[in-house]
């Protein structure tokens, strides 16, 4: 049952027969709700690639809120929104059941505020030390008090280190405490500066990854499989043409048995046919 909040000509609030109404920013919005059924392969590969998306940018919430709030001024749109749209645009890897983070084109804030120079991390065995350029020229928007915003994920163990207010500009560099199981861990690491008066931000700078790239374990093992079941179908393929391409070059007469060179000629031409397949998809095709 829906509310008419302002009498009965006014927007209602709540559900209507298969229409949800409700407000989002200030703005009316309403939604249909679809009898669920088996979800095709694209269904599925869109829930992972949500999964996935949802899973990254938890503990983000400061971060992204700080990195895309100029860009949800004056919109219906929110800051979660934004970032999520952006990873799954253009962050995502792999296929489904095998969607992944693509760390290097994650985009967490979005602006025009020029970032600094010469960025750097080196890892201690007490943490990061972030160094830059701290020249800054007045005529391009850049201030010495503009802020540092660093967040450090740690995908191994689902944790990440934000800090909104790192150092300034000017200082050129800034030391990150690391617990020790923390240092050891693979790490992504991101930045972007932002303006002293929050009246601008830059872009996100991916600084890198560090102790090597994380791979979920479940994907590992999906690889490990498709790897001994590709070396399987190779050698059956191999197996199987060899014995065809030596009947083909006898004599009919000489051949094998009716049946059975049916039966070695049909299992041929069905392996060929998958071969072509895998070598198209190898290519790109």
């Amino acid at each position: 049952m829906a509310i008419g909040k302002k009498g009965l000509h006014g927007w209602p609030s709540g559900k209507i027969g298969r229409i949800v109404y409700y407000e989002l920013n200030g703005q009316p919005v309403m939604r249909g709700i679809g009898k669920p059924g088996k979800p095709s392969l694209k269904q599925q590969a869109n829930h992972q690639s949500m999964a996935v998306t949802t899973r990254f940018l938890s503990q983000l919430k400061d971060f992204i809120n700080n990195g895309f709030e100029l860009e949800t001024r004056g919109t219906i749109r929110n800051q979660h929104n934004l970032a999520v749209s952006q990873i799954k645009k253009n962050a995502l890897q792999g296929a489904y059941p095998n969607i992944s983070i693509n760390y290097k084109s994650v985009q967490l804030s979005k602006g025009t505020l020029i970032n600094p120079n010469d960025l750097r991390m080196e890892k201690t065995s007490a943490g990061l030390q972030i160094s830059w350029d701290s020249a800054y020229s007045y005529g391009t928007g850049a201030q010495y008090d503009d802020t540092l915003q660093l967040a450090v994920c740690f995908p191994a163990i689902g944790k990440k280190k934000i800090e909104l207010n790192f150092a300034k500009r000017k200082d050129g560099t800034a030391f990150l405490d690391l617990s020790e199981e923390e240092v050891q861990q693979p790490m992504e690491v991101y930045l972007f500066l932002r303006a002293a008066n929050h009246d601008s931000v830059s872009d996100t700078v991916y600084l890198g990854n560090l102790n090597g790239t994380y791979e979920d374990p479940k994907i590992t093992e999906f690889k490990e499989k498709k790897r001994g079941l590709d070396l399987q179908f190779n050698l059956r393929y191999e197996q199987i043409s060899t014995q065809y391409e030596a009947q083909m070059k006898l004599k009919p007469a000489a051949r094998l048995s009716g049946k059975v060179f049916r039966n070695l000629e049909t299992e041929y031409l069905v392996l060929l046919d998958q071969w072509r397949s895998r070598q198209a998809k190898t290519r790109g095709f």
